[in-house]
């Protein structure tokens, strides 16, 4: 079954910066609880946009998240220091979002990797920028693969690869790529989970939510382990049992069969 990372809690959505900001727990706990009734395994948190207070929130609000919910929080930070703050004040295994493939971020955040020992999201990113092709794209995703299992205690398990879907506005090649790239990645490395960032692939776009989920059928389709999306849009959960049912995933017949007698009216 499709892994679903709510990616509701994120401060570059104007209520939720503003609870972060008021210490709203009420709107933050709610929020939580709806995306983890939705099918959520993970929640992520992202307070990046209040800088220099990102630290102090995400200390503040990942124990009042666990004490209401009983899934993991992905904690999602450009910043090091950030990262720590979170992983200190989780409670069990965090997943930390994310390990890019640049120098200096390998050199800051594997050492926490070994201190805390979360799981990890993988992004396929290095110092050069984003990869142009399938093939740059294993390539640079084995470099990154290779030195994290060589540092630290994690396994395949452990390990989530990103692999950056980038806006159609700007790239219109960018959903092909990334299927191709897709399967690529599950032919090189079995064992290792794949996940995208559904909402990318629209920026810029009109009807983002409709490009949103066509991409996501399309993702369930070429096996796509794990998505960072809103599951509370109406149409997320029919769009990824439906999709789920069509591609004879495992356990996914009496997961449709289950959803159509739920209550669900016919188009």
């Amino acid at each position: 079954m499709l892994i679903i990372i709510g990616e509701l809690l994120n401060s570059s959505r104007r209520p939720v910066e503003e609870a972060f900001l008021q210490r709203d727990e009420g709107y933050l706990v709610e929020l939580a609880m709806e995306q983890e009734r939705a099918g959520c395994s993970y929640l992520d948190l992202n307070a990046s946009t209040l800088l220099n207070r990102e630290s102090e929130i995400l200390t503040w609000i990942i124990p009042v998240l666990q004490n209401r919910t009983s899934l993991p929080i992905s904690i999602d930070s450009a910043s090091p220091a950030a990262l720590e703050s979170g992983l200190r004040v989780h409670r069990g295994r965090a997943l930390l979002n994310s390990l890019p493939g640049k120098q200096r971020e390998l050199e800051e955040i594997i050492p926490l990797i070994c201190d805390y020992r979360p799981q990890v999201i993988v992004s396929c990113l290095d110092d050069t920028g984003f990869p142009e092709t399938p093939d740059q794209l294993v390539s640079l995703a084995g470099k990154i693969l290779n030195r994290l299992f060589s540092q630290t205690p994690l396994s395949k398990d452990d390990i989530f690869l990103d692999l950056l879907a980038r806006p159609l506005a700007v790239r219109p090649e960018a959903g092909r790529l990334f299927l191709e790239s897709l399967l690529l990645v599950r032919k090189e490395f079995p064992g290792i989970k794949t996940l995208a960032g559904l909402s990318n692939i629209s920026y810029g776009l009109p009807r983002r939510r409709v490009v949103n989920l066509t991409f996501l059928s399309n993702l369930i389709g070429h096996g796509l382990d794990a998505v960072i999306a809103d599951p509370l849009h109406p149409d997320f959960q029919a769009t990824v049992v439906v999709s789920e049912f069509l591609n004879n995933r495992p356990g996914a017949r009496e997961k449709f069969l289950a959803w159509a007698r739920s209550g669900q009216k016919e188009d």
